[in-house]
């Protein structure tokens, strides 16, 4: 392989101390000489070579040149230049190569060096070393995963450029088919896991190997870990992904509300998994949200009253989740304080809005630099939610809802009434949205957290449940 590159202009060559082959002479025929900077004699397998030819008469029109290496048969071919000078990779897949450069200048005339220069090379290639950094599960919580791993690594080459390492990865059983990596992380595909056809729990052992440019290839490494199925049964129906953090009686509220409604929704036990983000946490790129939530129908992902905003939604939420729902994915989102705007931190971007929720934005009140889009709960009221014939009951004070500026007012699943608010909404202003999305999945979102209807009273019954239970149902999973 022979990759011409600029990179010492000749002029700015000084010839004293390198190696010379042939003598300047006067010559009716074009005559040609190589050089390197410093000694030749077992180089680098990426050198700098240099060559010139002169004439009696007329003019250098160019070059050919080309690099026998044993290595390399195929690549022994003659190459024309204009150049004086490259800087050559060797295959040395090996280690080493005992190759030969020639060059020979073509005249004005097209009459080429009928002897052309030749200085033989022994080439050496150190191998490159890559070490794997981080195992697929995130902060190590736990060493499980669903048939999705990112892993990082770090890459040395000795004699080498480290940027042009490309690494091998495969899993275990497929070392004949590997996957090219290149830079420091990679992420491996979801058909990778599968074994007869099917997701399958148990151990898998991720390898990776660097190869250098000279195709040297270096010492594997390795990591294990836990892959779990989606689901124990032959349909995998629903991801719930349970990300409220803590103990006692709140969490269990909430983990009870919307497990039971899956239940109630008639899903069969074999068909859903729940993944407890506080437990396992197996997402460290958008690529393992979107390709760990596409192993599912539906995806529901809920926070309950927690003020703070989900990191692995900020992290990974817009591209991962956008991903899923473009590929036909149905998703249900519970969250205070789920969309960031200039003045308030949240999990997903305006752009996320703009795009997947048919919004123009979210409401702020104030005005800058004091404008905030985090909306609270000024105490008891009832909540429509006309999109499924229901109403919530609030009866708790609690900061971080969002007002979306929808387009379609078809799409709002719950609002909140004029002047509910605790910044005194001016307008009925919609917390809650189930929008259809282009390739047929749905998104639906509530700012609006569901366990804060659960107290009942005689005039108007706890409605939480029943709500869910409908939400549930525009996705399709009170359904066969």
């Amino acid at each position: 392989m022979l990759a011409l590159t600029s990179v010492v202009a000749l002029a700015s060559l000084v010839l004293g101390g390198c190696g010379l082959k042939g003598v300047m002479k006067p010559s009716p025929t074009p005559d040609t000489i190589i050089f390197i900077d410093g000694a030749v004699d077992t180089v680098n397998h990426v050198v700098h070579l240099h060559w010139f030819g002169s004439i009696t008469s007329g003019y250098i029109a160019g070059y050919e040149v080309r690099l026998l290496n044993p290595e390399a048969p195929a690549d022994s071919s003659w190459l024309f230049t204009t150049r004086t000078d490259s800087l050559i990779t060797v295959v040395t897949p090996n280690g080493f190569s005992a190759a030969v450069f020639e060059a020979r200048a073509i005249d004005d005339r097209g009459v080429r060096d009928p002897e052309p220069a030749r200085q033989p090379f022994k080439f050496r290639n150190n191998p490159p070393i890559v070490r794997l950094t981080s195992k697929p599960n995130s902060a190590d919580r736990s060493d499980t995963t669903f048939a999705s791993a990112t892993v990082e690594w770090i890459v040395s080459d000795p004699d080498g450029d480290e940027n042009q390492v490309v690494s091998r990865v495969w899993l275990n059983g497929r070392a004949d088919t590997p996957l090219i990596a290149s830079g420091n992380s990679f992420t491996m595909p979801s058909d990778q896991f599968l074994e007869d056809g099917v997701f399958k729990s148990g151990p898998r052992k991720l390898y990776i190997q660097g190869i250098d440019d000279g195709g040297m290839a270096g010492p594997i490494d390795s990591v294990r870990w836990y892959v779990r199925s989606p689901v124990t049964g032959s349909r995998a129906r629903l991801l719930l992904v349970d990300d409220v953090s803590g103990t006692g009686p709140a969490k269990t509220r909430v983990d009870t509300l919307y497990s039971n409604a899956v239940v109630n929704a008639g899903v069969q036990p074999g068909d859903w998994s729940v993944l407890h983000l506080q437990t396992t946490q197996p997402f460290r790129s958008s690529k393992d949200l979107e390709q760990t939530m596409r192993q599912f129908e539906t995806v529901v992902w809920y926070r309950g009253e927690q003020t703070a905003f989900s990191r692995v939604l900020a992290s990974y939420g817009d591209e991962g989740v956008g991903r899923y729902l473009d590929a036909g994915g149905r998703m249900f989102i519970e969250s205070l304080n789920l969309i960031a705007t200039p003045y308030t931190d949240g999990a997903l971007s305006l752009d996320f809005v703009s795009h997947y929720l048919n919004s123009d934005g979210v409401f702020r009140y104030a005005f800058p630099p004091d404008s905030s889009s985090s909306w609270g709960l000024a105490g008891t009221a009832v909540f429509p939610c006309p999109l499924i014939a229901d109403s919530l009951l609030n009866t708790r004070i609690v900061a971080g809802l969002r007002a979306f500026q929808t387009r379609d007012a078809s799409q709002v699943l719950t609002y909140v009434p004029a002047h509910a608010l605790s910044q005194d909404n001016p307008f009925p202003m919609a917390v809650a949205l189930s929008v259809p999305q282009s390739a047929g999945g749905r998104l639906i979102v509530s700012t609006y957290p569901m366990v804060s209807a659960t107290v009942p009273t005689p005039a108007f019954p706890q409605r939480a449940s029943i709500v869910l239970l409908k939400i549930y149902g525009l996705l399709g999973l009170t359904g066969p």
